[in-house]
């Protein structure tokens, strides 16, 4: 029953009333919608108009496709598909903020205090934004045109908030990183797949794992992951501390930082690249030469007893014809297929590599019954062009140990008979030819030892005797430290397989040692061998090696330079620099690589960047 103070309205006049506060109200909400439009109240949608807000759960969805823009309650705003993140304003722990795209133009996310968090910055009154099939989030002005686009700053972009952390939450898409307030380190989301902190130049601690796609995440519940593409963790600090922040700090370090202020992990400390021994040690007398046919009486080696023979004259052929560059190498084809895609930065980086010297590596993919033939035009094409081919074998039995490079072929028969004809192919052809990588290296590793040794012998005589300049593998400064028993025990070897009938010996092979180490090694071999010859690769020693936490990075390792270009030298038993290892080629399925001997592109526009030449 009415109140007596409420007018009765009957008939007519009671209807029509009713009727216009119906429109009233239905005015208002149409008013509403011009202003901020909370979560509750939105219909799912593609866009933000000028003047409208996406509160914190509200979310666009792409027409015609499952791409989804969330304004996560954490504060953050992604752009997402199946549930994988594909781009975010990188605002996370900013509780209650919300998605404003301003009249001005400029799509902006504001805290709860009205404080910019985020924003593209854009001037275009009117524009508005909107989620398209692709998954790319656009600002499009009054007239139609794209004023801003999310694909054009992968990941964060603008951000108005510290840079040196990932809050609780957070995620680190490739390409995106953090750095500390001097500037000085670096937490980096590579585009292969791996977390990598950065000190100055050199690389202080990279995930285990990568796989391209990846994306790094602060898992609430307080662990860092690296999370692939697929949703697979592959990578974990394995921590859990609710809340816990990953903060970059100046000296070299990250850190997980509790809500309590703890920290509950953090990188290793930075290992500093070591100085091999033998670089301080003085050089040694020559090692007595054994009487037998091992060793003849070759010139600048000693008797058994100690007397020295006729020093030796260092001297080699790429004094006169410097090293052969292959216009096929794979840098080369690389630098092409760059250029063909209009990829004209990349291909001038590709060029720099292909420009320099490269070696043919040969295996057991190269058959036995056709090698001779194919080494013969290979020489042949560098003799035209007035230039040195450099060959390197690599087919020995039980090559690596079962290794990323494992391999070469089955028996010792087979190899001598296949060295035969690459011998056969090398006849009078004045080639240089690296024999078997780390095959002494390995000697005690791979196989019966002495059946090794003799198939050495057999590679390194039957190659001299075609006329090729020979030069034994002989590891690198830093493969054990090299203590003066150790260098002496390498020297044996090199004498037991034969050096003393080759031009001398190979160092840093596929490896990242600096020069000046390398040298220091070189000349001490050479010393314990009566003044043998040596030639360093320097194909990728421009920044040295990679330092880790348990020890020398030997497979794919970040941050690595082109050395200097190949070059004879004229300095003493270091007769010359090569470019052994085919730059562009990964070492293997480490570090988020293809296969070894496989082309890996981005690894060698990373060397050729960061060449000082």
């Amino acid at each position: 029953m009415p109140s007596p103070s409420t007018p009765r309205t009957t008939g007519r006049t009671g209807r029509a009333l009713a009727s216009a506060v119906h429109v009233v109200a239905a005015l208002a909400v149409v008013v509403s919608l011009v202003g901020p439009l909370p979560a509750s109240a939105q219909e799912p949608t593609d866009r933000v108009l000028g003047g409208q807000t996406l509160a914190a759960g509200a979310s666009l969805h792409a027409v015609g496709s499952t791409h989804v823009l969330t304004v996560r309650s954490d504060g953050d705003v992604t752009v997402s598909v199946g549930g994988r993140v594909l781009w975010h304003t990188g605002t996370t722990g900013n509780p209650g903020a919300r998605l404003v795209q301003q009249a001005g133009g400029a799509l902006e996310v504001r805290s709860r205090a009205d404080a910019v968090l985020w924003t593209t910055a854009t001037s275009s009154p009117g524009a508005r934004s909107v989620l398209k099939p692709d998954g790319v989030l656009y600002t499009i002005s009054a007239t139609g045109t794209v004023a801003w686009k999310s694909a054009s700053a992968p990941g964060a972009s603008l951000r108005t908030t510290g840079l040196d952390r990932v809050p609780s939450g957070g995620v680190l898409l490739p390409r995106e990183s953090v750095t500390s307030p001097d500037g000085t380190t670096r937490l980096t989301m590579g585009t292969d797949g791996a977390l990598v902190l950065t000190a100055g130049d050199r690389t202080a601690w990279r995930s285990p794992t990568a796989r391209a796609g990846a994306h790094a995440l602060v898992a609430p519940d307080g662990d860092l992951r690296v999370v692939g593409p697929d949703g697979a963790v592959l990578w974990s600090s394995g921590t859990s501390s609710a809340g816990a922040r990953l903060v970059v700090k100046d000296h070299g370090r990250a850190y997980l930082i509790s809500a309590t202020h703890a920290s509950v992990w953090s990188t290793p400390d930075t290992p500093a690249e070591r100085v091999p021994t033998v670089v301080s040690l003085p050089l040694p007398d020559p090692l007595p030469v054994p009487s037998g046919p091992l060793t003849g009486t070759r010139p600048g080696t000693t008797t058994s007893s100690g007397t020295p023979l006729d020093e030796r004259l260092p001297g080699t052929v790429l004094a006169g014809a410097p090293q052969y560059v292959d216009p096929a190498s794979p840098a080369a084809r690389a630098a092409q297929v760059a250029r063909d895609a209009g990829r004209d930065a990349d291909a001038a980086l590709l060029a720099k590599a292909a420009a320099q010297g490269s070696a043919r590596w040969l295996g057991p993919q190269d058959a036995t019954a056709t090698v001779a033939s194919s080494v013969r035009a290979y020489a042949a094409t560098a003799a035209a062009a007035g230039q040195t081919p450099v060959l390197v074998t690599y087919a020995i039995p039980d090559r690596d140990c079962g290794g990323l490079s494992a391999g070469g072929l089955a028996t010792a028969a087979e190899y001598r008979a296949w060295v035969d004809q690459v011998a056969a192919g090398l006849t009078r052809a004045r080639a240089v030819v690296v024999v078997e990588p780390d095959a002494l290296l390995h000697l005690d590793r791979c196989g019966d030892r002495d059946a090794r040794l003799a198939t050495l012998r057999h590679a390194v005589t039957v190659l001299s005797r075609a006329g090729a300049e020979v030069y034994l593998d002989a590891a690198s400064s830093n493969s054990f430290g090299w203590g003066t028993a150790a260098l002496r025990d390498m020297a044996l070897r090199l004498r037991a397989a034969g050096v003393d009938q080759a031009a001398g010996f190979a160092v840093n092979t596929s490896n990242f040692q600096r020069s000046e180490h390398e040298v220091a090694y070189g000349r001490y071999l050479s010393a314990l061998l009566g003044g043998a010859s040596f030639v360093v690769d320097t194909s990728r020693n421009g920044n040295g090696a990679l330092a880790g936490p348990d020890g020398t990075v030997w497979c794919n390792p970040a941050g690595r330079a082109l050395g200097s270009p190949p070059r004879a030298t004229g300095d003493g038993p270091h007769v010359a620099d090569l470019w052994v290892k085919t730059v562009g080629l990964s070492d293997g399925t480490c570090a988020g690589g293809p296969a070894a001997g496989r082309l890996w592109e981005e690894y060698l526009l990373g060397l050729a960047s960061r060449a000082t030449w």
